[in-house]
């Protein structure tokens, strides 16, 4: 209990900082925030599944869809949830912890691993967003710190991601994938 009340403000925290980094990647796609504006008004639900026990629960976010095409995370149904289950919403995407650790640690190849739940037509746009959306961070990290710098520091991630990834492939258990 004392590591849940100490733990929440981080993950209000990281969910507002996620928020962020999500609307800045939609922001660099018209098409995507083109999209995403025949849906205002409609709100999305992030639930998890198979989330380690040993972990504390994370944030069930729910963002409702400005008109300008971008995410705003609803405080209020955050605050109501409180790590319970998902809010009532438009659409649910639901994560797999484990699933997505693996697509992570593949290098996040093609979609991510989700299940989405709701309405057919706001269902259509976050698979085409989930198919078609990729956050270039090294084109990011150059604006801020030239481009060389940003293709070593790149370049140094995808070497420490795969010598993690060949870790990981020499010590997991026979008969489990990632």
């Amino acid at each position: 209990m004392f590591l849940h009340a100490l733990l929440e403000p981080l993950g209000r925290e990281a969910l507002a900082r996620t928020t962020l980094l999500i609307n800045h990647v939609l922001s660099a796609e018209p098409e995507a925030t083109r999209r995403l504006q025949g849906q205002a008004g409609r709100s999305i639900a992030l639930a998890w599944r198979a989330w380690p026990g040993m972990l504390p629960p994370p944030p069930q976010p729910l963002w409702c869809i400005t008109p300008a095409g971008l995410l705003e995370l609803d405080e209020e149904a955050l605050a109501d949830v409180a790590g319970s289950t998902a809010p009532e919403a438009t659409l649910t995407v639901t994560l797999d912890a484990g699933e997505l650790a693996g697509w992570l640690l593949a290098g996040a190849p093609g979609r991510p691993p989700m299940d989405i739940r709701g309405d057919a037509a706001l269902a259509t746009e976050v698979s085409w967003l989930a198919e078609n959306l990729r956050w270039d961070l090294e084109d990011d990290l150059a604006r801020l710190i030239g481009d060389a710098p940003a293709h070593q520091l790149a370049r140094f991630g995808r070497s420490l991601t795969e010598g993690l990834r060949s870790f990981l492939q020499r010590v997991r258990p026979p008969g489990r994938s990632a």
